[in-house]
C-alpha cells in the first residue's frame, strides 16, 4: 500500500500559528488609525485646497484666517469681507489638544487666494503633543502636507 503524501493535521495547525503570529506583529507595528494631529492637517490642507477652487469658479479673492481656537472663510466682495456660505465652508475648532502656531504677537493668520487661485506663500505649523505637521501653500496655490515632525 502506498502511503498518501501531504501535509498532517499538526503540521498544519503550527504552519497557521506562525502566520497568525506574523500578522499580529505586523499589526502591532502598524501606526496608529486615531492620529489626530495628521487628521487635523490633513482636513485642513483640505479644505484650503477647496477654498482655492471656490477662489477660481467664483472669480472672487478667498480668505482663510486662522486662529488658536480654528478657521474661517471669507470672500471679497465689493462692501468687503463676507463669511462664505455653506457647509463646506462651515466655521471649523480645531480638534482639542491641536494648536496652530501663529507669528509672534499676531491674533491670526490669513491666506488668501486670488481669483486665478494664485497667493503669498505661507505656512501653517499645527502642534500637538510635542509634535508639528507643517500645511504648506506655494505661490501658484498647491497645498501639501509635511510630514509629522517631534
Amino acid at each position: 500500500m502506498r502511503r498518501a503524501r501531504g501535509f498532517t493535521l499538526v503540521e498544519l495547525m503550527v504552519a497557521l500559528a506562525v502566520i497568525g503570529l506574523a500578522g499580529a506583529t505586523v499589526a502591532l507595528t502598524l501606526p496608529s488609525g486615531d492620529d489626530a494631529l495628521a487628521r487635523d492637517a490633513e482636513t485642513f490642507a483640505a479644505r484650503l485646497a477647496h477654498a482655492r477652487d471656490e477662489a477660481i469658479l467664483g472669480m472672487r479673492t478667498v480668505e482663510v484666517a486662522v486662529t488658536a481656537r480654528g478657521y474661517a472663510f471669507s470672500r471679497r466682495r465689493f462692501d468687503g469681507w463676507q463669511p462664505l456660505e455653506g457647509r463646506a465652508f462651515a466655521a471649523v475648532d480645531w480638534d482639542s489638544g491641536t494648536q496652530p502656531r501663529l507669528p509672534p504677537g499676531a491674533p491670526r493668520q490669513a491666506v488668501r487666494f486670488d481669483p486665478t487661485g494664485a497667493t503669498e506663500p505661507a505656512v501653517v505649523v499645527l502642534e500637538r503633543e510635542g509634535r508639528r505637521a507643517r500645511v504648506a501653500v506655494d505661490a501658484d496655490g498647491t497645498v501639501a502636507v509635511d510630514g509629522l515632525a517631534r
